[in-house]
């Protein structure tokens, strides 16, 4: 399924580019997550259909935003026995994984002086890390885009010539990549501000992050789920002169069910009405934002949400259905005046139509 709308924006005197802005929808598929292999061709097939059809030529550009969370089957998933993947739980398959592998567990536990089962994500996250960021520099290359790669829970993980891969501090985060059309890793952004579910599973909230990173078309800011619903952090992102916001979501609420903190209210309505199409109104710099969801379950928590592209006060694309994979897509023409070393007023002159 792709929603594609475009936006154009009026050029004026100005030089303009134009901007592909991309949310992928992505339902959790168990199969995708066993081999690298498997997660390799889920990852490419899933770019290669955001870009179907989309010119690449001179003074165009790619933003391709994969869901929150997306990446996180691969910490129980990837290589390891069927017995993990038919728990009920998360935990429990937390517990066999750190059963199966008790002795690199218990060295762990020594090493970074952790006594909980976030040492899970310490053993396993020098195995995925690797594959998950060979596969997302592969896929921003594939696509010619700045890609926002699917977060997954990790250390920070590393690389220096002789040490290879290692992991870095003893916190736990839930934590994107973001890689440049030529597949280089531009940063790696962790949530700021964690649900209730993330504390119960021994994350960490990561203190200072870098939100707005500056690139070749402009400024654009990284704000994981509950982050871009912080009027604080919008706020920072929008003094900082990021013209886009990308919301990667994973809502574990049901879409058309109550919203857990008024009941009387539909949570996807609550969801649109609240997010970035309202975040955006009024701002500096901020005009664009990009929110791919997450559906489908990975043991007790289930995700639903319908992606969408927004600009301030109206959403360009919406997904049909909060389930399902689904690729939303938006062209906006943008003009030379957000380039990293431009000043002035912008001009956004929207005009929507199919």
């Amino acid at each position: 399924m792709i929603a594609d709308l475009r936006s154009r924006e009026s050029a004026h005197d100005t030089h303009t580019m134009q901007v592909h802005l991309i949310a992928i929808q992505a339902e959790i598929l168990p199969d995708a997550y066993l081999t690298a292999d498997a997660f390799r061709q889920r990852v490419l097939s899933l770019v290669e259909l955001a870009v179907a059809g989309l010119p690449a030529s001179a003074g165009t550009a790619r933003v391709i935003a994969f869901p929150e969370v997306f990446s996180l089957p691969l910490l129980f998933w990837l290589d390891t026995p069927d017995a993990v993947r038919r728990q009920r739980r998360a935990i429990d398959a937390a517990y066999q994984l750190l059963k199966a592998s008790w002795r690199d567990a218990f060295h762990c536990m020594l090493q970074q002086r952790l006594l909980s089962p976030a040492v899970l994500y310490h053993l396993r996250g020098p195995r995925v890390w690797p594959i998950y960021e060979q596969v997302f520099r592969d896929a921003a290359r594939a696509a010619g885009a700045y890609v926002v790669a699917g977060s997954l829970f990790s250390p920070f993980i590393d690389w220096e010539p002789t040490r290879g891969y290692h992991v870095h501090g003893r916190g736990v985060y839930n934590l994107t990549a973001v890689f440049s059309p030529q597949g280089t890793l531009l940063a790696r952004v962790p949530k700021l501000r964690l649900t209730p579910v993330e504390l119960r599973s021994w994350l960490n909230a990561a203190q200072i992050a870098p939100q707005v990173i500056t690139t070749a078309i402009g400024k654009i800011a990284i704000l994981i789920c509950l982050d871009a619903f912080h009027e604080a952090l919008v706020e920072q992102t929008d003094a900082a002169g990021a013209w886009l916001l990308i919301q990667p979501s994973a809502n574990d609420a049901r879409w058309d069910g109550p919203w857990p903190t008024d009941p009387r209210q539909v949570e996807g309505e609550v969801w649109l009405r609240e997010g970035l199409a309202k975040k955006l109104v009024g701002r500096e710099n901020l005009r664009y934002g990009i929110n791919p969801m997450l559906n489908g379950s990975l043991y007790e928590t289930h995700f639903d949400g319908r992606s969408s592209i927004a600009k301030g006060g109206d959403y360009l694309a919406l997904a049909q259905r909060s389930t399902g994979d689904a690729i939303v897509r938006a062209e906006v023409q943008i003009d030379d005046l957000i380039a990293p070393c431009g000043s002035g007023a912008r001009r956004f002159d929207a005009r929507c139509g199919p």
